[in-house]
């Protein structure tokens, strides 16, 4: 936030700078500067060598988490297909864990440059959708002009290997 150093800022870019690490909450969060959550006081819901999933600050959903690469990269075009693999695998497990009701659900990263944040990150959401009908939010989630599932993101890799 402006003027309080102790936040970091969520910021964007059109060229990478070279300090993004610095400057990424994802990163930050991903290599433990900083907690996750609204005002830092939350905890990882999963982490392993690569990925880290927490519940979204603004959720959309009963239960929304982000499943993040600890690796800065800006957008899904940039994840190997292996690291798709692992994050979809992950968020199949979050699942299984937060979604004990098998109420409907979603996975989807955000398509560019529609991005809230600059650094990779699966939405996994556990419906229904919470909050306003007609949040520009909404309409990232609900229209697939602005998002992408991880299984058309795998038969986009699959068919351009050169992309993945």
């Amino acid at each position: 936030m402006m003027g309080d150093s102790s936040k970091p800022e969520v910021f964007r870019y059109i060229n990478e700078p070279s300090n993004v690490a610095d400057k990424c909450i994802f990163c930050k969060i991903g290599d433990g500067r900083v907690k996750p959550g609204k005002y830092g006081q939350d905890d990882l819901v999963y982490e392993n060598e690569r990925i880290i999933a927490f519940h979204d600050i603004s959720p959309d959903a009963n239960e929304h988490i982000l499943v993040v690469p600890k690796e800065h990269m800006k957008n899904c075009w940039q994840l190997s297909p292996d690291l798709l693999y692992e994050m979809d695998h992950v968020a199949d497990q979050l699942l299984e864990k937060f979604n004990s009701e098998n109420n409907r659900s979603l996975k989807l990263f955000i398509r560019p440059p529609f991005n809230s944040v600059y650094h990779v990150h699966l939405h996994v959401m556990v419906l229904p959708f919470t909050g306003s009908m007609c949040s520009i939010q909404r309409l990232g989630f609900m229209s697939p002009l602005f998002h992408i599932s991880p299984d058309k993101l795998k038969k986009y890799f699959e068919q351009n290997p050169q992309q993945g």
